[in-house]
């Protein structure tokens, strides 16, 4: 019987096939996804996956065998009961795992430990509020249990590095942590993505043998040719983490980066993955699953992560959502009619724009509703004639006054007039945004959660992750971009563990403008910024500036 024979690679991730020169023994390998042939050693190469080699066993014709050393089998037969044992702990969405917890988990907390354990790392693909963070440092914690000392990379966006390093106190009772600099001296070493970008910042990460490297946030590291993801998936490490309350099969071609990441091999080289699982338009680009795979893909996805919705495991009160409906007159009418006119002429001419450019030039209409006439760098702001402005007052000095309010808005230069107008004097000026350095802006969120501060005025994707504002039970939206994805996060920093009254969403919409069909897109949870093409966002225009 012809046999195809299994041993170790010094690559943990990959094992050593022989076998015979043969046509269809060639033919059945290359059918292995991420399967690569070493030219050198004169052998090939696949994933160690215990789906990898399930699906090659069940390959075979009847004429031929699957032999592997005994080390290879142990280690198939400890990988499938893993997937079993975690897949259960996720299923029952509760663990009695032996852990001595230092602040109180919910149930599908304690059932992302036993998850995580059992799978040596993993995805949590939890909905914002939901405690992942948490439960990462738990398992950390978990496994630092041990004498060996632990080295964790906790890689995230730049505007969170001092939020995991308050969780990282609050939930493992230590200050074992350095930000940046200098790398592995502690625990915990908490980095920016950026960092992987860098070759001087990245070498010292690359020089670490981490015991556990999380990323937090990511679907930052979605696209598989930028330079920081390939380096993401060189770092070496025993145990990975991912952490995103994106549901990564909005995008098929996003979950690639990601899991191979956590379980390199699973999908095989990112080619083998796209002729797999993804259609192609005419122009060769991603448009959705192919047809007949989305039940293997969404398998795979489910093996390695566990999701949690809100809905599902919290208590929280609810979210109301109301629209302030306000009418342009005067000088911004005038504008904005104006400049709704320039660009018709603009965008017809631009037949090759993107959508994504056609969506920015659009947002111009936004800066007029919201008060600022002009463009570059020359905005003029209207105190006067300003239909939100005057309703904003109403609702900050009226109805809500002395209540804690987050207001988010899409530019800096209306959240600093806003923050000028309602915060006059202020040493520190209470804006998340931009140029908020790191640790102002860290002192700004303690002192609101601690009520030091009444009002907050926060970029929508500044504000929108990593950061915790239950201290208000009110938002509002000034203006507002296409993205659903920052409209979500930014509403569920209010919404989540913590929160004990019900989280009013409110949206101040210029009647008659570019507000009511961003509102619109947003309530079809329509992903524009991610899923125009260049004809859609077109058409769009042709809508909106009729």
């Amino acid at each position: 019987m012809r046999t195809i024979r299994l041993r170790s690679s010094p690559d943990p991730h990959t094992l050593i096939a022989t076998f015979p020169a043969d046509p269809q023994l060639i033919a059945l390998i290359k059918n292995v996804p991420g399967r690569r042939w070493n030219a050198v050693a004169h052998h090939w190469l696949i994933p160690s996956t215990p789906e990898t080699l399930e699906n090659l066993r069940a390959s075979l014709p009847a004429d031929v065998g699957l032999a592997a050393t005994d080390d290879v089998r142990e280690a198939h037969v400890r990988g499938l009961v893993s997937l079993q044992s975690a897949a259960a702990a996720r299923d029952r969405g509760d663990s009695d795992i032996a852990f001595d917890y230092l602040t109180k988990p919910y149930a599908h907390q304690r059932a992302g430990l036993e998850f995580l354990v059992h799978l040596g790392g993993g995805a949590l693909l939890w909905e914002m509020g939901t405690g992942k963070t948490k439960t990462a440092i738990d398992y950390c914690e978990w496994l630092g249990l041990t004498d060996t000392p632990l080295r964790v990379l906790v890689i995230c966006p730049n505007t969170v590095k001092r939020s995991w390093a308050s969780e990282i106190e609050k939930h493992a009772g230590h200050a074992g942590y350095t930000v940046d600099r200098p790398v592995a001296t502690e625990r915990y070493t908490i980095t920016n993505c950026e960092k992987l970008s860098i070759a001087t910042t990245l070498k010292p990460l690359m020089a670490v043998p981490w015991d556990v490297v999380i990323v937090d946030e990511s679907t930052r590291f979605k696209n598989p040719k930028a330079s920081r993801t390939k380096a993401l998936h060189k770092l070496p490490a025993k145990t990975r983490l991912i952490l995103t309350g994106t549901p990564i099969t909005g995008k098929p071609e996003d979950a690639w980066a990601q899991f191979h990441f956590i379980a390199p091999g699973l999908f095989g080289s990112w080619w083998s993955f796209r002729d797999r699982y993804i259609a192609l338009d005419y122009f060769r680009r991603p448009a959705g699953i192919r047809p007949g795979m989305e039940g293997e893909l969404k398998a795979l996805i489910a093996s390695r992560s566990y999701r949690v919705l809100k809905q599902d495991v919290l208590d929280l009160p609810p979210k109301v959502y109301g629209d302030r409906i306000v009418e342009m007159t005067g000088i911004q009418k005038l504008a904005y009619t104006q400049m709704k006119n320039d660009l018709r002429v603009q965008i017809e001419k631009m037949p090759d724009v993107s959508a994504m450019n056609i969506l920015t030039v659009l947002l111009r209409l936004t800066q007029i509703t919201a008060g600022m006439i002009g463009e570059g760098d020359r905005y003029t702001w209207l105190d006067k004639e300003n239909a939100k402005l005057s309703e904003l007052d109403d609702l900050l000095l009226d109805e809500l006054a002395g209540e804690q309010v987050v207001i988010f808005g899409q530019y800096q230069r209306e959240l600093e007039e806003l923050a000028k107008r309602y915060a006059p004097g202020a040493i520190i000026p209470p804006i998340l945004y931009g140029p908020t350095p790191e640790r102002v802006r860290h002192t700004i969120i303690e002192d609101f959660q601690a009520g030091r501060r009444r009002l907050l005025f926060a970029q929508q994707r500044t504000g929108g992750i990593g950061i915790t504002l239950t201290a208000a039970k009110t938002c509002l939206y000034y203006t507002r971009s296409w993205s659903l994805e920052e409209y979500l996060q930014s509403q569920d920093r209010l919404h989540r563990i913590g929160q004990t009254g019900t989280v009013s969403v409110l949206h101040l919409i210029a009647k008659g403008t570019i507000d009511e069909d961003i509102a619109k897109a947003l309530r079809g949870k329509q992903r524009l910024a991610d899923a125009l093409t260049g004809d859609d966002a077109r058409q769009l225009a042709r809508d909106i500036l009729r």
